[in-house]
């Protein structure tokens, strides 16, 4: 049995309440959730320290409990749970964050501030890939993570992604090429 069909075990085992199912749970998945949210923090230019860290693995175990286990219950197999945690990681250290900003609008302008909330299952299924995408790009080296964001979300040609890393105009086709690779590898192996 290999470890994605037993992290799916455990996931289920969590579901129905097994005993010691949720300790087995929280003893194998804390330390990825922790090196996510400090990573996910780093990348969001806060400090990673470890209250905080700390406090964003809590706000995803509390996550996971809350609604009976929804969140759970909702994971969807064609990703690792790896992964999907990584997305739940990612959306509460955003949350974390928001919570921590001086507040200092009205309520008429808090309302326009908040998120866009999806009006169909498909724009809400477009966000969860989008997560999904975006976590693993945040868990690939430095590197490729930095030629995704530059070619793919900030829409930059070959030439200015070569001024930004540093490389010849000519190798940003390969580089990327690789950083897909290893994208693509990510994706169907869950986050490490």
């Amino acid at each position: 049995m290999g470890r994605k069909s037993d992290d799916l075990e455990l996931l289920e085992r969590c579901i129905d309440r097994a005993p010691g199912a949720w300790r087995l749970f929280v003893d194998r998945f804390a330390p990825t959730i922790k090196a996510l949210a400090a990573r996910f923090l780093r990348h969001l230019g806060q400090p990673g320290d470890d209250a905080t860290t700390e406090d964003v693995v809590q706000e995803v175990f509390l996550a996971l409990t809350r609604r009976n286990h929804k969140l759970l219950r909702d994971y969807d197999s064609a990703y690792t749970v790896k992964t999907y945690l990584g997305v739940i990681t990612r959306t509460q250290v955003h949350r974390s964050l928001r919570r921590r900003r001086p507040r200092s609008a009205g309520p008429e302008e808090l309302d326009l501030a908040a998120p866009p909330q999806p009006d169909s299952t498909a724009e809400l299924e477009r966000s969860e890939e989008r997560d999904l995408l975006l976590a693993a790009i945040d868990a690939l080296p430095a590197r490729d993570a930095e030629i995704l964001r530059l070619r793919f979300l900030r829409e930059q040609d070959y030439r200015a992604i070569a001024a930004k890393l540093g490389i010849p105009e000519a190798s940003v086709g390969q580089t990327l090429y690789r950083a897909k690779q290893r994208l693509l590898e990510q994706l169907k192996g869950g986050l490490s």
